[in-house]
């Protein structure tokens, strides 16, 4: 009588613990800096090179997804884990109106602290090179990357392969927190980690609220839009926009957007099977 366990308890004895996450964050930066350095080794100047550096992320986020697929997920899907499900047509409308609203404060609030911590030389003529704009092909690069690639990456990374994992045995506020917490000490930036860490926050509750990674990176696309979009065609964003009062208003709609997504979360019927599906 064949007495071994069946194949799902390797899964179940390896539950992804928050000290196990930030490990996998901690490879996966790892990794990408390697990649990175050995881009640029072979082919001077891929360091400045956005492709370059998104083909890196794309790399060592899918190493890190199939490690943990393989230790703590090994009998559920890789749509399941990176919460690929259909949203609520409202709660996709209104993730990409607290993207869109999130941005003007958040850029606000960076250029605050840079006017009192300012970059380096070095830093800024580093995010010139990335960010010229020369050419056609580098602004459609600057939209491409920044704008869609990058942010569906990170999303998938921390909203799907360690969210997911996490949610089985936490409660959701603190895995809200934590994912928020291990993207930006992934992606530190000392003037803009109040920032970030608050879009970051945003960006894990829809998650956490609709039970899907889609509203949450139409809400990224949304954010970054409002960032490079401009710079990709050679404009600015104009000065009223960083007024006071459009500043407060624009931060009370992406806090009333929120509030609807909760309230939509206890109502919609397609919301609460994506959270039913999600393990709640």
């Amino acid at each position: 009588m064949d007495s071994s366990p069946p194949p799902s308890e390797e899964g179940r004895d390896r539950p992804l613990s928050f000290l196990a996450a930030a490990g996998w964050t901690l490879l996966a930066v790892l990794l990408v800096v390697i990649a990175v350095g050995i881009s640029e080794s072979a082919h001077p100047g891929a360091l400045y090179d956005l492709v370059t550096r998104t083909t890196c992320g794309a790399v060592a986020y899918s190493l890190v997804l199939f490690a943990i697929l393989r230790v703590h997920e090994p009998e559920t899907s890789i749509r399941q884990v990176l919460a690929l499900r259909a949203p609520s047509p409202l709660a996709a409308i209104l993730a990409i109106l607290v993207g869109l609203s999130l941005a003007l404060p958040g850029e606000w609030l960076d250029s605050t602290l840079a006017s009192r911590y300012p970059p380096s030389k070095e830093e800024v003529e580093t995010l010139e090179r990335v960010l010229s704009v020369s050419t056609t092909g580098k602004r459609i690069t600057i939209v491409a990357t920044l704008v869609v690639l990058m942010p569906v990456l990170d999303e998938l990374f921390f909203r799907g392969a360690l969210f997911t994992p996490l949610k089985r045995t936490r409660r959701l506020e603190t895995v809200v927190l934590a994912t928020a917490a291990y993207e930006t000490l992934a992606n530190f930036s000392a003037r803009e980690v109040l920032s970030f860490f608050a879009m970051s926050l945003a960006f894990a509750w829809i998650r956490g609220l609709t039970g899907s990674v889609v509203p949450g990176v139409l809400a990224r696309v949304a954010f970054y839009g409002v960032h490079y979009v401009p710079l990709a065609v050679g404009r600015e964003l104009p000065k009223y926009m960083t007024s006071k009062t459009v500043l407060a208003s624009s931060a009370l709609v992406a806090l009333l957007a929120l509030a609807g997504i909760a309230a939509l979360s206890r109502r919609d019927p397609r919301t609460l099977d994506a959270r039913l599906d999600d393990g709640e």
